[in-house]
């Protein structure tokens, strides 16, 4: 489903949205908690906690409403260390679903390819990806 309209989540308004992001098509690795591509393994981290701020996150941080995924395949794995039950899949960043930043170019210290995704109301981002049947297979072969 194509959103024209490019609107936000009324939550938005608890976050300012951070400079130098932009609609960008990279693709990207997604570790999907129901073990299927679909919207339950696709949302924000916001509406994946319950529409609440996990204890000890700042409500004013962009990270807390942005869909996580990562540019390389050997952070996508680290993450699987501590979520093992995750499966991984693998797709595009589509600008109609909303903008992204690599977290780096935001904060300095990050060390990962951490990407956040500001998803638009109605994006069905889980649309662009693909679940990776064997993710050690897929990545020894990268």
């Amino acid at each position: 489903m194509h959103n024209p309209e490019k609107k936000f989540p009324a939550y938005f308004s608890n976050f300012k949205m951070p400079e130098g992001c932009s609609e960008e098509a990279i693709e990207v690795y997604r570790a999907c908690r129901t073990q299927k591509v679909e919207k339950a393994s696709f949302l924000p981290s916001y509406e994946d906690n319950g529409f609440s701020v996990p204890e000890g996150k700042d409500p004013a941080d962009p990270i807390v409403y942005s869909l996580s995924t990562y540019e390389k395949a050997k952070d996508a794995k680290r993450f699987l260390k501590f979520q093992p039950k995750h499966l991984i899949a693998v797709g595009k960043t589509e600008p109609c679903c909303g903008p992204v930043q690599r977290t780096k170019d935001r904060i300095r210290k990050c060390k990962s390819s951490h990407i956040d995704w500001w998803l638009y109301e109605d994006a069905v981002p889980y649309k662009h990806f693909r679940l990776i049947e064997d993710f050690e297979s897929y990545i020894s072969n990268l």
